[in-house]
């Protein structure tokens, strides 16, 4: 049985000729939430621009409007002030693209496993798109000892100048150069961070480049490689779901 037709699945779209991508038929719910089913090609590919979009626009417009009314005279502090209530160092204005990622990285495996369903191909190949997760968690871990290790040490290197200067009274100060360690690097708004900002800080700090980076791997890989696969596996790798001038001749002599 085909799936292809020779005549325009919608006439707003007159490239479609597989009925497998006709876009009446996508259903969100199942594409983004329910790995056990399949996904054509467009509509994966509808779906995966509707999760890059937003983290797109949930980033930049935020951010953007900020930076300008910053620029105008408004006070926007309390915009990139961290928000205690989620227990990381994020921006106020940046929390629905941290939490829209966070759910994005599953339905972008679903929409992967179906994708490859669909195609006759391992599922397996799906947990390429939770990599940057993952790379993301060990980062932050990572990040989150060192952190704690630095505050830790700088908690010693304090302990040990006020210790010298107990044992050789005022006229034995601590070198000059452990004065702003005795003291902690200091917040401009605020005394100095804890050991858990600090390790929550330095967490973040790199959890945020390994993530970016390997997002924007696992990105191309989907654009060139999962988004291009035909339907049903079977056929030549094409961006669209158009038939070929071949195709369509013996479309026609089976018809006719």
């Amino acid at each position: 049985m085909t799936h292809h037709t020779t005549t325009p699945i919608d006439p707003h779209r007159p490239w479609i000729r597989d009925v497998r991508d006709d876009p009446a038929r996508m259903d969100w719910i199942q594409t983004l939430f329910n790995p056990m089913g399949m996904t054509g090609k467009l509509h994966f590919s509808r779906a995966w621009t509707f999760m890059f979009m937003g983290r797109v626009l949930l980033f930049i417009v935020p951010v953007f409007v900020a930076s300008i009314a910053g620029l105008a005279g408004a006070d926007m502090s309390g915009a990139w002030k961290p928000i205690k209530a989620i227990g990381l160092p994020l921006p106020a204005l940046l929390v629905p693209f941290f939490f829209f990622t966070i759910l994005t990285e599953f339905t972008s495996w679903v929409a992967h496993v179906r994708r490859f369903a669909e195609t006759n191909r391992s599922t397996l190949k799906a947990a390429i798109v939770l990599i940057p997760l993952f790379l993301g968690l060990l980062g932050f871990a990572g990040g989150v000892v060192m952190g704690s290790a630095q505050f830790t040490a700088q908690q010693a290197k304090v302990a040990q100048a006020e210790t010298a200067v107990a044992e050789g009274g005022e006229a034995a100060a601590p070198p000059a150069d452990a004065q702003p360690e005795a003291k902690g690097p200091r917040r401009p708004d605020g005394p100095p961070p804890t050991q858990m900002q600090m390790a929550m800080g330095a967490g973040m700090g790199l959890a945020m480049p390994l993530w970016a980076i390997s997002s924007f791997i696992v990105m191309l890989w989907t654009l060139l490689h999962v988004a291009r696969l035909p339907n049903g596996g079977v056929g030549n790798f094409r961006t669209g779901s158009d038939l070929t001038q071949e195709e369509q001749r013996l479309e026609a002599y089976k018809t006719a």
